[in-house]
């Protein structure tokens, strides 16, 4: 009786909801959709391939003490039918755990290692999630914990990404509802260097959308379309690359390949610096110069940067439902140089023809109305439903740390 009278409540006040819907502006939509390529094409034949998704549960108990339970599996297909998966776990206890969702990632990352040297056949590997490592500019301030955190999912994205180009494996990240404006700011800086070069180039060194807007306000008298270029860039500020595409690229298709150029570059007080490269950046001594457990970070990113950089592109599958995020290994797409000499995101020219070959495999995973199938059905498998957490894996953890000598 009680539930009835709460859910009619809960319609109520949600139907008092107003619109959070932004206006698009049209003067911009050609802009965009010159980066848009339209194709809908699938691939005739599938390679073997692997796609790997995590999950986790928390509790937290008196004190502060938090346990985590992570969770990864990697399901192995030969074409299209299922031959073998790789399953893990992770626990993780702590009082004040923090950055759970790192182990998570870090475990999806390892799972999907070791299911590539299973399986040497494979030549294909799918994750969720992107395949861009940052290093959030509080880092020198957190605790061990999390920095040790940070460290464990840089080693493992390191250690996946580099067998994987080792190989020449077409390895991919998919993310839905990303909120990046990546794709965006580089449009835009762009579109503005044909009015004015040396601007365009200032501003194809900034990815924060804020400062954006300010360079704009205090350049009005060097550019004809500056309220144009203001308006968009507001209109930004609330939105994403995902949603600008969804909103204008209605057939199916790509955006033109973005390399990413490594991220701590476009830190705030990088920019100020003039940091061209990772090796060179501010955040990278103060890193090493913390010591353990800080310096692992930047030992890690160092690694990482001797590696081929991740390309970018938004993609609509062939049959028109959804636009999503996908990061690919650089070196499938005839990159060959390291991460770390790459000082600023550009567009790759030339690789348009084999990202559309990547498309197709993708497009050929998704029947409709579904986006990469096998990914939805890993997703599945793994996903901590609360019903059974709550019955079957925090009965166990409260009796292991009672035994340790916890008072739950």
């Amino acid at each position: 009786m009680a539930e009835d009278s709460f859910f009619q409540m809960f319609l109520t006040e949600i139907s008092k909801l107003s619109s959070i819907s932004i206006a698009f502006d049209d003067s911009f939509r050609d802009v965009y959709l010159s980066f848009w390529h339209e194709f809908d094409g699938k691939s005739e034949e599938l390679p073997s391939f692997v796609v790997a998704d995590g999950s986790y549960a928390h509790t937290t108990f008196r004190g502060g003490v938090r346990a985590a339970v992570a969770r990864a599996i990697a399901n192995v297909y030969s074409h299209n039918s299922l031959i073998g998966d790789v399953c893990d776990v992770d626990v993780r206890v702590g009082h004040g755990l923090k950055r759970i969702s790192l182990y998570m990632r870090a475990l999806e990352f390892k799972c999907l290692k070791r299911a590539l040297e299973s399986y040497s056949e494979v030549q294909m590997a799918l994750c969720d999630g992107d395949l861009y490592p940052i290093i959030p500019p509080v880092l020198v301030k957190l605790g061990d914990q999390e920095v040790e955190a940070y460290a464990e999912y840089l080693n493992a994205f390191y250690d996946l990404y580099k067998l994987a180009a080792e190989r020449k494996l077409l390895l991919i990240g998919v993310t839905k509802d990303s909120f990046v404006n990546y794709l965006g700011v580089k449009i835009l800086s762009t579109f503005i260097s044909q009015e004015n070069p040396i601007l365009g180039r200032e501003l194809s060194r900034v990815r924060s959308v804020k400062n954006i807007l300010k360079k704009l306000s205090e350049s009005r008298d060097q550019l004809k379309n500056c309220d144009a270029y203001l308006k968009e860039a507001g209109r930004m500020l609330m939105s994403s690359d995902e949603e600008i595409f969804d909103d204008y690229a209605n057939k199916s298709g790509f955006t033109h390949p973005l390399v990413l150029a490594p991220q701590p570059i476009y830190l705030s007080e990088e920019i100020k610096a003039g940091t061209r490269r990772w090796a060179d950046s501010k955040i990278r001594r103060r890193l090493l110069a913390a010591g353990h457990p800080f310096s692992k970070i930047a030992e890690a990113f160092d690694r990482i940067c001797e590696l081929p950089p991740v390309v970018m592109s938004y993609w609509r599958p062939w049959h028109g439902i959804g636009v999503y995020r996908i990061d690919i290994g650089g070196w499938i797409l005839g990159l060959n140089s390291d991460w770390g000499s790459v000082e600023g995101d550009y567009f790759l020219e030339g690789s348009t023809d084999k990202l559309r070959e990547v498309i197709a495999v993708l497009n050929s995973l998704s029947p409709e109305p579904f986006t990469i199938k096998p990914l939805l059905d890993v997703d599945d498998l793994v996903r901590f439903r609360t019903d059974i957490y709550k019955e079957c894996y925090e009965p166990l953890i409260i009796e292991a740390l009672r035994r340790a000598g916890l008072k739950a």
